[in-house]
């Protein structure tokens, strides 16, 4: 009798165990359908498939594991719209779905999805604005109204500088949850420098099992490679007449890789500052390595002979496949402009015009 006691006490335990972290979606559809209802996790950023429901009646059922509250997708089989979203977590969680009304889905067992719920509502406000201010905008510009174009334009400065804010002080208030890191993921890591990130990675530390704070720390670990006083990463490119051209090549000079190309107004707004620098460093033991992200190569070609681009050239294009050199570099627009000392190490990212020509004076005495 005792075994059999011992033996039901273990099952018992077992059971328990075994519901840890589980969360169980229930869902109903609005209308009623047939089918079968796809759960989407994400996989460097894109959404994979990661378990599929029988849909009856409108009705489907999800269970899984979930360590730490994840944002999942709910979509139907054989379409490509999603029809959902939520953050899921340990509990019962409870879905109604309006396929053709996102907005009045209503989710309820989720505390994470509720405060996630508090930032899309106010992102939706903030949506209603800008239609608001671009229908305002298309009357004036169409009526020529000088005045009224220009209030639009700081009434919109103001909205998205709100908008900025709310989010900041938003991640800042629920800086413990999952949405928080997934709020900050998705407005600000694209803008932000080594050291902001590392900031707010000591902010999530908390919640660092989460898949957007590994985002955030992958981020931070490749805009490292390329921060101030890392080594630059070599590379290898083709020049204008096919022979490879290697950026170590040129240690033991001050070289600047400017990233470029024909098509880029601002790049060729910038071109006169650059021949300038070149012009009057080149003989102190300083060089350009430009890294072109043209498409056609006849267009690069023209443009440095009739610019009298008179410094070392290369083309971002490996077998077809544009910008991985610029990839590497973390390139998010051009120009983008990346020192380098003697030794190979960056100097200063991005310094074009007068601060340029005052960083190598003060480098090239």
């Amino acid at each position: 009798m005792k075994k059999i006691v011992v033996f039901a006490l273990s099952v018992l335990i077992l059971s328990s165990c075994g519901k840890k972290n589980q969360f169980n979606i229930s869902g109903n559809i609005i209308p009623a359908q047939d089918g079968k209802v796809v759960l989407y996790g994400f996989k460097e950023g894109q959404p994979v498939p990661k378990d599929t429901a029988d849909l009856k009646g409108g009705k489907f059922k999800f269970t899984g594991e979930s360590v730490i509250p994840e944002l999942k997708l709910i979509g139907l089989a054989g379409q490509e719209n999603f029809i959902g979203q939520l953050f899921v977590e340990e509990g019962k969680i409870d879905m109604t779905i309006y396929p053709d009304s996102f907005q009045n889905n209503v989710i309820k067992g989720s505390p994470s999805q509720d405060i996630f719920k508090i930032y899309i509502d106010e992102m939706v406000g903030f949506q209603k604005k800008e239609n608001e201010l671009q229908q305002r905008f298309g009357q004036a510009q169409s009526t020529g109204n000088t005045d009224e174009l220009n209030a639009i334009r700081f009434e919109y400065q103001t909205m998205m500088e709100n908008t900025q804010l709310y989010s900041k002080n938003f991640v800042a208030k629920y800086n413990t949850s999952p949405v928080a890191a997934y709020v900050y993921l998705m407005t600000f890591v694209q803008n932000a420098d080594v050291e902001e990130l590392d900031s707010i990675l000591k902010v999530f530390e908390p919640i660092k099992a989460s898949e957007f704070v590994a985002a955030i720390q992958e981020r931070a670990d490749v805009l490292r490679l390329t921060s101030k006083g890392s080594p630059a990463p070599d590379f290898t490119l083709a020049g204008p007449d096919g022979a490879p051209v290697s950026l170590s090549s040129y240690k033991g000079k001050y070289v600047l890789i400017d990233f470029w190309a024909s098509w880029c107004k601002p790049c060729m707004e910038e071109l006169p500052n650059v021949i300038d620098v070149y012009n009057t460093y080149k003989d102190k033991g300083f060089e350009i390595v430009g890294v072109s992200l043209d498409r056609e190569k006849d267009a690069w070609l023209k443009t440095i002979k009739d610019m009298k681009m008179n410094w070392i050239h290369v083309w971002d294009m490996t077998e077809n496949a544009p910008g991985q050199v610029a990839t590497k570099y973390n390139v998010s627009g051009i120009p983008h402009t990346v020192l380098i000392d003697r030794e190979g190490k960056i100097v200063e990212t991005n310094l074009r015009g007068a601060q340029l020509k005052l960083k190598l004076a003060e480098l090239l005495k």
